[in-house]
């Protein structure tokens, strides 16, 4: 049986654990702003890096956007040829590899289509990030 300490000490970790997300978005939004370099939390999924979702963060603010692998480090310049095709939400089979509440962005390059799952507070950072001159 669940007890009224351990219901009321779990309410306070998420709420904590909220606060801490909300702060780390508006740390992120306001070195975008100041154009200082910032890694926004996404996950992509490229022919060029296989045929699954890989998490990590799209590096912006400071040269050309690239993206880095959570797990191993790797980075990997993306194609400059990018052009956004489109944006919605992901399918239920999507929405198990991840998370159900973000948006992929969809881009078309010569290397093939490029996806980017990012949470929809973070679109708008991403989709200017990548916008070709």
């Amino acid at each position: 049986m669940i007890e009224p300490v351990s219901l009321a000490v779990a309410a306070v970790a998420a709420a904590l654990v909220g606060r801490l997300m909300i702060r780390k978005r508006r740390q992120r939004s306001a070195a975008l702003a100041a154009g200082e370099a910032a890694g926004v939390p996404c996950m992509l999924k490229w022919a060029a890096q296989g045929s699954r979702w890989r998490a990590g963060r799209l590096l912006i603010g400071a040269g050309p956007p690239v993206w880095r692998a959570s797990w191993g480090r790797r980075e990997a310049a993306l194609p400059a040829d990018l052009r956004r095709t489109g944006t919605r939400p992901p399918s239920v089979r999507e929405g198990i590899s991840i998370n159900p509440g973000s948006r992929i962005v969809e881009y078309a390059s010569s290397g093939g289509t490029v996806l980017i799952a990012v949470m929809p507070d973070e679109v708008d950072q991403v989709v200017k990030a990548l916008e070709t001159p």
